[in-house]
């Protein structure tokens, strides 16, 4: 009976360690998608520039402007994937979201950059876009201290932008000289407060689905 108790203990332990232990990073959240933020720590991403320019706070990832943030990069690359996440910028506020990026090097540059943007701008560097190559159509909404959400689809040469949930962007970068030479795998990124003192950058619920 005993050896029965502890067995079942033993069990018990083992299945609350899988549920909520270290073996579920990272955790998985919906349908095929993986956690990319657990809500607490930057745990799983790197950051390029002043650390002093992060910080979590209430299940959000934050940037203020002036800190020198920089951006943050993924642990690993990925090639085939859909990524999903919510952002928040103040008024006047400029970030982004980076795919395919080098690990050095400019994201912007060696990936692409999803611009998040309230200025004025053309509609190649407007929230939406792929920053100076791609213009959304239609144009989003880019009300500043509102959640808004970014569903981003890469798939070999097909990129996808989605944005609070109307396609903006289907696009074939082989069909373009400017863009056919860009890397099909890379790291994602996240912009900092792209501003001076006074703005600030969020995002919060972020997850990936490989399709590899």
């Amino acid at each position: 009976m005993l050896a029965r108790v502890a067995l079942l203990v033993f069990a018990v332990v083992c299945v609350n360690r899988f549920v909520f232990g270290e073996d579920t990073k990272p955790t998985k959240t919906e349908d095929g998608f993986v956690s990319l933020f657990d809500g607490k720590t930057l745990d799983g991403w790197t950051v390029i520039g002043k650390s002093e320019g992060w910080l979590v706070k209430d299940g959000v990832i934050h940037s203020d402007g002036g800190k020198g943030g920089n951006w943050l990069r993924s642990a690993k690359p990925y090639k085939d994937f859909v990524l999903k996440l919510e952002w928040k910028v103040s008024a006047g506020g400029n970030s982004g979201v980076f795919i395919r990026a080098d690990k050095e090097g400019a994201p912007w540059v060696t990936g692409y950059e999803v611009q998040i943007l309230d200025v004025k701008s053309d509609v190649t560097h407007c929230s939406g876009s792929l920053y100076g190559f791609v213009a959304p159509k239609p144009r989003p909404d880019h009300t500043p201290d509102k959640w808004h959400s970014y569903e981003i689809r890469c798939e070999g040469n097909r990129i996808i932008i989605i944005a609070d949930g109307v396609k903006r962007i289907d696009y074939d970068q082989s069909t373009s000289d400017k863009t056919k030479g860009k890397p099909l795998a890379g790291h994602i990124g996240l912009q900092d407060s792209h501003s001076k003192v006074g703005h600030y950058i969020q995002f919060r619920k972020l997850r990936i689905k490989s399709l590899e």
